[in-house]
This record gives structure tokens, C-alpha cells and sequence, in this order.
């Protein structure tokens, strides 16, 4: 009996703290304020500088896929590997086959395309620079490669057979204006020589400077003949959801059953760059989160001593009528965990008001790096993050009442009395 009447003591008195601890943050409206701004700020700024770095890595994600990769490629066993050896020694000729195959045991597709490489001169006007040819389909890359974009004239698509779609860059070399004409000479398969006149049809511009400056499209069906080959050796492909990864499993089991000798690419694992480059933007955000964190702890803890001075005499008279210095410890510390959470709250409140009002449109960044252009930013809100981030500042909040609680606790009586006078 004396046990259980300890514990709903114990219960009502804890109870008792916290329903004070609320009813000092409503008596000083002024210095409730003022903490919640502290706090507010803090997290609205890590929330948005989240979701600006979410929409960094969503839009530069798309841009490498729609730029020159896919979701997938599928190439032959080696091809990666040996291709500057043997260049033609990988072909695949079963394209029709594979894609029906893809789409009725995996998902369906929304870009399926051969890709020939391969390497040699561009002449024009006297001039003739080196470059990596593409024979490409461009019906089917130009509906899923959105990034290439033309930069004048028009697209491959758009030209007859006899067509060249050249970098900008390397148009700017060459001289080359939509309507000239350009000679390709390159190695065949069997080692002869072999060229192909064409007319450029346009210039792209990728943004991806290795592209601009040194590579041009043309027909697979025409780069078949120029190389005296069959087939490609590299396929790519494009699901039409962006979550290509629930797919990766099935694919590689119906590639492999389809032709041993064939292995399946992700994007990530051909751009090499792109976690390089996420790799360093993940630094910047765990520096600028700690810079945060360490600036709003001590903007907290002097708000809250501020507030806690002025109280002094109010510590000193509950302690001068018996009150327990570790009962004024927890009823500070309750104020704090409640000031934390509820600016906690309104911090992640405005940091969504202000990215769906001011950063509705998003902003315009320099070029990331191996792209020369600037590319536009989305702002994301970061929901899977808004759980880690509202514990995160709650506990860096409420943890910074500790130490005003502690020395508030250790306050002579007489020296808190005093400020009463």
C-alpha cells in the first residue's frame, strides 16, 4: 500500500512539474517568443537546405540518365574492359528479341535503343578534327535522352539517312553550320578504311563538356554500313517510372537467360562521377548541418539563461518554502523539452511554407562538375528526413536546457531572494 501511494506521488508531482513548466512559457509570452524564434530558425533552415540538396541530386540524377546513359545498358561480358582493343568483337544482333522478352518477364519499356561507338576523323572545309562517333537511334533516344537538346538546326530524328547531329562544341571547330557537308573516316571491322559523306543537320548541347566537344550522331542503319558490322554492342534501356531499381533483379536473370555472354549496367555504376559528386555535396550538408546545430545550441542555451536570470527570484522563493533544488531542475528542463519541441514544429512548418512559396520555382545553379552548363533546381521537400531532423533538433533543443537547469538547481537561496528586493 505504501509502495503504490509512493508511485501516484511520484506521478502526480512529475505531472505537477510539467503542467507548471507549461504555465511559465505562457507568463512570459516575451521570452517564449524569443526561444522559439531561436529554435524555429534553426530547423527551418535545415529543413530547406535539405530539400534544396534533395533537388540537387534529383535533377543532376535525371540529367545523367537523360543525358547519355539510361537506367540500364546491356553489353557483352569484357566489352568495358577491352573495347579500345577490339572494338567490333562485342556486338549484339538480337535486339527485337531481347526488348520483347524485357517487356513481357520484366516491365514495360519506355526507350530501347542499339548504341554503336566508335572513333575517327570528321573533315569539313579543309579542317578535321578527331571525335567519337554514335550510331544511335534517334527516334527512340530522342524521346527518353531529353537532356540532348538542340542547340540549331534540328535533330537526327528529323534528318534523312545521310544526317550527322554534331556537338556544339566540336561544330565550333569545324566551322559547321546546319547544311554542310562533312566527311566520316573511320576503321571498319576488318581494319580498311572507310568514309561517308554527310550533311549536318544540327548541333546538340548536353551540357556535359566531354559530349559537346568531342562527339556527333549519326543512323545506327548508316553506321552499320560505315563500319561493315551487325548489330551494336551496347543496348540501352529506360523504364517508365523512375524507381529502375525494383526492376534490376528480374533483368539480370532474363539477360542472363537470355545470352549468358550478356551482363546488365546501372546508370550509377557507368557515371562514376555521380557519386563523386553526391559523395561531396553529402559532406557540405553534414558540415553545414553541425554548423547549425552548434549555433543554435548556443543561441538556445544563452535565450534560455537570459530568461532563467530574470526568474532568479522566482527560484529562490520555491526553494526558501522547501522545494527540492532537483524539482526546479526537471521543471526547467520540461520548459526546454517543450520550447524545443513545439519551435521544432514550427520550424519544419515554415521551412514548407518557404519552400512551396518563395522557392516554388526553384533556382538556377552554376555548372555542377564535367558539365558547362547551368542547370535549374527543384526544391524537394525531404519528408523521409523530416522524422530524423524533428528528434535531431528536439533533442539538441531540449539538451541545451540542461546546463541552465543545473546552475538555476545550485542557486544560493539567499543570493535568488535577493533578486526579489
Amino acid at each position: 500500500m505504501n509502495k503504490s501511494y509512493t508511485v501516484n506521488a511520484r506521478i502526480l508531482w512529475w505531472r505537477f512539474l510539467l503542467m507548471a513548466s507549461g504555465r511559465n512559457l505562457k507568463r512570459s509570452l516575451r521570452r517564449t517568443a524569443i526561444s522559439l524564434l531561436a529554435i524555429s530558425s534553426a530547423v527551418a533552415a535545415m529543413v530547406v537546405f535539405q530539400s534544396f540538396v534533395n533537388g540537387v541530386k534529383s535533377t543532376f540524377r535525371h540529367n545523367v540518365i537523360t543525358s547519355n546513359y539510361g537506367h540500364y545498358q546491356i553489353t557483352r561480358h569484357g566489352f568495358r574492359k577491352n573495347e579500345s582493343d577490339e572494338p567490333f568483337a562485342y556486338q549484339i544482333t538480337d535486339a527485337a528479341k531481347l526488348r520483347e522478352r524485357i517487356e513481357k518477364e520484366v516491365g514495360p519499356l519506355s526507350f530501347f535503343a542499339q548504341r554503336q561507338i566508335f572513333y575517327g576523323l570528321l573533315n569539313s572545309n579543309d579542317r578535321s578534327v578527331g571525335g567519337v562517333g554514335f550510331g544511335i537511334e534517334a527516334d527512340e533516344e530522342r524521346r527518353f535522352l531529353t537532356l540532348v537538346q538542340v542547340e540549331e538546326g534540328k535533330h537526327l530524328a528529323e534528318g534523312g539517312d545521310l544526317s550527322v547531329f554534331v556537338g556544339y562544341k566540336l561544330a565550333e571547330r569545324l566551322r559547321l553550320k546546319p547544311g554542310d557537308n562533312v566527311t566520316a573516316l573511320v576503321t571498319t571491322k576488318t581494319g580498311s578504311m572507310n568514309a561517308l559523306d554527310l550533311e549536318m543537320v544540327g548541333t546538340f548541347k548536353t551540357g556535359i563538356t566531354q559530349l559537346d566537344e568531342g562527339s556527333y550522331f549519326i543512323h545506327h542503319r548508316m553506321a552499320e554500313q560505315l563500319l561493315k558490322v551487325e548489330g551494336a554492342p551496347i543496348f540501352m534501356l529506360g523504364f517508365n517510372d523512375d524507381d529502375e531499381l525494383k526492376y534490376q533483379k528480374k533483368l539480370n536473370k532474363v539477360v542472363a537467360d537470355h545470352d549468358s555472354t550478356l551482363e546488365v549496367a546501372h546508370w550509377r555504376q557507368l557515371a562514376e562521377f555521380f557519386d563523386n559528386t553526391m559523395g561531396w555535396v553529402e559532406n557540405q550538408v553534414f558540415v553545414f548541418r553541425i554548423i547549425i546545430l552548434i549555433i543554435a545550441t548556443i543561441s538556445i542555451v544563452t535565450v534560455f539563461m537570459m530568461g532563467l536570470m530574470e526568474r532568479m527570484g522566482e527560484f529562490g522563493t520555491m526553494r526558501a518554502i522547501g522545494t527540492h533544488r532537483q524539482s526546479i531542475a526537471i521543471m526547467i528542463f520540461f520548459e526546454s523539452i517543450l520550447q524545443s519541441t513545439l519551435g521544432s514544429l514550427i520550424g519544419i512548418g515554415t521551412g514548407m511554407l518557404i519552400i512551396k512559396g518563395l522557392l516554388a520555382k526553384g533556382i538556377t545553379m552554376p555548372p555542377p562538375p564535367l558539365m558547362s552548363v547551368p542547370f535549374h533546381v527543384t526544391f524537394l521537400i525531404p519528408w523521409a528526413n523530416i522524422p530524423v531532423t524533428l528528434a535531431l533538433c528536439v533533442l539538441v533543443a531540449g539538451g541545451a536546457g540542461v546546463l541552465p537547469a543545473w546552475r538555476m538547481a545550485r542557486i544560493r537561496i539567499v543570493e535568488a531572494l535577493g533578486r526579489n528586493v
